[in-house]
């Protein structure tokens, strides 16, 4: 059973006898006068839950249920830490999408099931966190890190994911010295970013032949490359970049 409410219509003792095991339930505009509604949310079976505009600064004050597997929260420019996610040990995929400044997300590792994070900023914000410390030896097979404001992040705690498999990140403004350590730690990614992904909306084609743009976001150097027209200027960067990287092997 797949269920949305906005959290002002939320009855979670209507639910309780009516959800089966592995359901799935979305809350919306959960204001600050409306977090007294979450209270039994821990009774419902559920394997999915979706939190959009949730006025709480990290998960204390939100019962998870036990049996949840995958856990969204969105929009939620209050929320700056994790704690409180320890009450989900099963969780296996956990998305945060345009959040505050994640300040503290040190209780992921009372996750050990915990194998897909993903958190994704968007426009017009980058999305900023304090530290990827957090990460560290989290059993991670796939980590997506998109529109994240990279400046200042060191991304050593990526090179130490040792069950990795899958990983994207995205923005403008990563120090090209930490890709290079990311890249150099996993060969496959460094592929990856060779490869130059295609940049992903049609209705930026380069100006002069029209032809579809390529992505390489490293600090300091344009976003966009078309493989013709940039062939010059791209050799030169991938050349750069694959001599950072060596540096680090």
């Amino acid at each position: 059973m797949d269920r949305t409410f906005e959290a002002a219509r939320l009855d979670i003792s209507d639910l309780a006898g009516r959800m089966p095991g592995g359901s799935s339930l979305a809350i919306e505009t959960i204001r600050k006068a409306d977090m007294k509604r979450l209270t039994g949310l821990d009774v419902l079976p559920l394997a999915t839950l979706s939190l959009r505009w949730l006025s709480a600064p990290n998960l204390e004050a939100v019962p998870l249920p036990a049996t949840l597997t995958e856990l969204r929260i969105w929009h939620s420019s209050k929320l700056k830490g994790l704690k409180g996610i320890e009450a989900a040990p099963d969780l296996e995929t956990l998305e945060l999408r345009e959040t505050g400044l994640l300040e503290d997300a040190a209780d992921l590792k009372s996750l050990p099931k915990l194998r897909s994070l993903s958190i994704v900023g968007g426009p017009p914000s980058l999305q900023k966190i304090a530290s990827l410390d957090f990460l560290n030896g989290l059993p991670l097979t796939e980590l997506t890190l998109t529109a994240i404001d990279g400046a200042k992040l060191d991304l050593t705690p990526i090179t130490q994911l040792p069950n990795l498999e899958q990983l994207y990140l995205h923005g403008p403004n990563f120090q090209p010295s930490e890709l290079a350590k990311v890249a150099a730690a996993y060969p496959w990614f460094f592929d990856q970013l060779m490869d130059l992904p295609d940049y992903p909306i049609d209705g930026m084609p380069c100006k002069k032949c029209r032809k579809r743009q390529k992505e390489l976001f490293l600090k300091g150097k344009k976003g966009l490359w078309c493989p013709e027209c940039d062939s010059k200027g791209l050799t030169k960067i991938l050349d750069d970049f694959s001599e950072l990287v060596a540096s680090f092997r």
